[in-house]
Order: C-alpha cells, then structure tokens, then sequence
C-alpha cells in the first residue's frame, strides 16, 4: 500500500536502463529521486479519482492507498487518464510476474548535508537536461521526447522502444 519507489519493482531492461540514467544523471550533476515505480490499484483509483470525483471522496480514496491528504485547488487537476482497471496505466503490472512498466524521476535539490529532496518545480530546461540524458539511456521521455508525446507528464519514463545500446550510458 502507497507509493513504491523501488526499481526492483521494474520490469528487467527497464531497471537496468534506468540504473544506468540514475548514474549518467549523476554524473552529469542532475541528481535525481524516484518518485514512483510500480503502482497499486488503490493508488491508481484514487490518481483517477482526481480532479473528477468530490474533494471527500477523493481524499477517503487517497487515504485508503496511503497517500497524502489533498486540498480543493489540487482536486481541479486531473492527473491520469487510466483509471486502472479497464485501462491500466504503465506504472501498474501487466501480468502474475508484479513487475512495473514505468517510472517517474524527479530532479533533486541537494542541500548542504547531502540531503536529497523533491524539485517539482525545477525550471523547464532542468527537466529537458534529464529527458535528454534519460533518453540517451534508452529510457522514453513521455512528456515530450523520441517516443510518446503527452506534453504533461514531465517525470514519466518508460522504455524507449528504438534504442540501440551505448557504451557511455
């Protein structure tokens, strides 16, 4: 129950691809955090839930999955169109193995201990930098990369299906 942020919860050439982006990012000083790997349905029902259903209904969905309380100007915001079951979404299993088909990757503030946190409101160029170099990892930015364009989904990564293997990633 809640957000899974494992990526051995990834499907295998998922995974691997995006260890080699989570090194690449780094060494490119673009740290990043992983938002969420694999996707329950309780999660997935109430991210549908948003911005449709009332701001009580979708609050008793989002603490049932485990998730954080949200306000009425958040609940204006769709934020998937798969609601789960007659449409599955990427982050949630195909089949009986349980493994994930998507990733979201956020950039990371670093404070002066070391300390990682969320930046979700990193400037635009940040998130192209990182789609960027994900990409040359073999991973398909779908807000607006080689692959799926949804133009609203800035840490959706999933795998990049015309990827050729490069030694630098």
């Amino acid at each position: 129950m809640g957000i899974h942020r494992e990526i051995g919860l990834l499907e295998p050439e998922l995974k691997k691809r995006v260890e080699k982006t989570i090194i690449a990012l780094e060494n490119a000083n673009l740290p990043v955090l992983i938002s969420e790997t694999l996707r329950d349905l309780n999660v997935q029902k109430a991210y549908y839930a948003q911005g449709r259903r009332p701001l009580l209904e979708v609050n008793q969905l989002r603490k049932e999955a485990g998730l954080y309380l949200i306000n009425e100007l958040e609940n204006k915001n769709i934020v998937t169109n798969c609601d789960g079951v007659n449409h599955k979404s990427n982050h949630q299993t195909r089949d009986e193995i349980g493994y994930g088909y998507a990733i979201d990757l956020v950039p990371a503030k670093v404070d002066e201990r070391g300390n990682k946190s969320f930046w979700w409101n990193a400037p635009q160029e940040v998130w192209e930098k990182m789609g960027h170099i994900a990409e040359e990892c073999g991973l398909d930015w779908c807000y607006g990369g080689k692959g799926e364009h949804w133009g609203w989904d800035s840490p959706h990564f999933e795998l990049l299906k015309e990827y050729k293997e490069k030694e630098n990633c």
